[in-house]
């Protein structure tokens, strides 16, 4: 039947909440966040592509505009269905509410949106949202990708698809998303007691290392601290006492990918960006084919759908291309997603050795099979392959496919084969299609 793809469409989520060192005290509430977030997606999903588009059909008469509407539409409600979830609402993550503070103590948001059919990307780096400003960074790039699409209508002038800082909230405002009234606002919302106390800490010490002038080994003892290492942490805000156990350390960014029945796929990033980060600092979550990536098309020209979203030590990363280099190695080989995560995030691994830098990152890949066309059917998504790979201390992901009960989420941490190779890595095959 025609209309079988609508009544039970297929489809596919996919999360995580950052690489780094996530606190065991922490891991329910984000286990919590990551099923909420594909709960939230998979309510979006579930309703199949026509649904999310129907209210766009009045307006676009032909079928290139219906189209483009389609894919708009839908790619459009992945961004809005995941970040009230992981990104706004939930403190336990760094994006959003509960970002890590730059050195003047405020937030700064970086996020990304792609999809993969038009290749639409949009962008925001270093939003502030210590003013009255914006509260999730994602709504600008999601926006900035939808104009992509469209088109401008103003004298043939050219959409952005990135921008940064007052400009980005300037141009947020003009778009008619909603922003704080006041600074208080902002700060009440935003900045949490967690997120204000390690900030405390890091400019405390940041503070007694310049009022010293201490040599540079001082230096590098107080950004191991920063960079999710917590065996470094002996100074904790009560009394000395440590608290490496009981702080998250999570690095950068977190992440969405989205597949829907028809395969078509998008996917996003969000991140407050690291402790006691420069301000105006530009991180992973922001850079085209760093943060996230998502493709229709394998190198040649032939269908091939895959996603993309890293999350760590941001500058070695986004020098890679970390997202992007993923994506195309997976096309190019037959070995599979986990072998194409693990033989990038090696790359990044071992430039980081050599350079005396931070290792710790995750990359997080989906790829779709190609969806089943059967006559007079709508063509139907038949399967996932996942995998993730990570060497920090421990990676949170979360996925949701229209065969499963529920969603299933996990805190990644790092076993001895990361002892020796220096990499973990996780991976999963998903069939959409419900056993009768």
């Amino acid at each position: 039947m025609a209309g079988e793809a609508e009544q039970n469409p297929r489809f596919f989520v996919a999360v995580h909440v950052g690489a780094g060192y996530h606190a065991p005290s922490n891991e329910k509430s984000l286990r919590s966040a990551m099923k909420r977030a594909c709960l939230a997606a998979a309510s979006i999903l579930r309703k199949g592509l026509w649904w999310m588009c129907r209210c766009c059909f009045s307006s676009y008469s032909n079928t290139g505009d219906i189209n483009r509407m389609r894919w708009l539409s839908c790619h459009w409600n992945y961004s809005i269905c995941w970040n009230p979830v992981v990104f706004k609402d939930d403190p336990s993550t760094n994006a959003g509410r509960g970002s890590n503070l730059t050195e003047d103590g405020h937030v700064e948001c970086d996020a990304s949106v792609m999809d993969g059919d038009s290749g639409a990307f949009g962008s925001v780096g270093a939003v502030p949202a210590f003013r009255p400003g914006v509260r999730n960074a994602i709504q600008i790039a999601a926006l900035l990708a939808k104009e992509q699409m469209l088109g401008s209508p103003l004298l043939g002038r050219v959409p952005p698809i990135f921008l940064v800082g007052e400009g980005a909230r300037v141009w947020a405002k003009s778009k008619g998303i909603d922003l704080t009234a006041t600074i208080e606002e902002a700060d009440e919302w935003l900045v949490t007691e967690r997120a204000r106390q390690q900030w405390q800490k890091y400019r405390a010490m940041l503070d007694d290392a310049m009022a010293k002038k201490k040599n540079s080994s001082v230096e590098t003892a107080m950004l191991s601290e920063l960079k999710a290492q917590p065996s470094d942490s002996s100074k904790g805000n009560q009394g000395g006492q440590s608290s490496a156990l009981e702080d998250d350390y999570v690095m950068d960014t977190v992440g969405v990918i989205c597949v829907d029945t028809e395969g078509h796929i998008a996917s996003g990033a969000s991140s407050g960006g690291i402790a006691l980060k420069v301000s105006g600092r530009v991180g992973l979550a922001a850079m085209y084919g760093s943060g996230c990536w998502a493709s229709s098309k394998g190198l040649f020209g032939a269908p091939f759908i895959v996603g993309c979203c890293a999350s760590g030590a941001g500058e070695s990363l986004m020098r890679g291309f970390a997202a992007r280099e993923c994506c195309i190695s997976s096309s190019l080989s037959q070995a599979g997603p986990a072998s194409a995560c693990t033989k990038v995030l090696r790359s990044v691994v071992q430039n980081s050795s050599q350079h005396g830098t931070d290792k710790s990152a995750g990359i997080l890949l989906v790829q779709a099979d190609a969806p089943i066309t059967a006559p007079q059917n709508s063509p139907k998504l038949k399967a996932i392959e996942m995998a993730a790979s990570y060497s920090s201390m421990s990676f949170g992901i979360g996925y949701f496919g229209s065969s499963m009960e529920r969603p299933k989420v996990s805190i990644l941490r790092s076993s001895k084969l990361q002892g020796r190779t220096g990499i973990d890595h996780f991976e999963a095959r998903v069939p959409l299609e419900k056993s009768l």
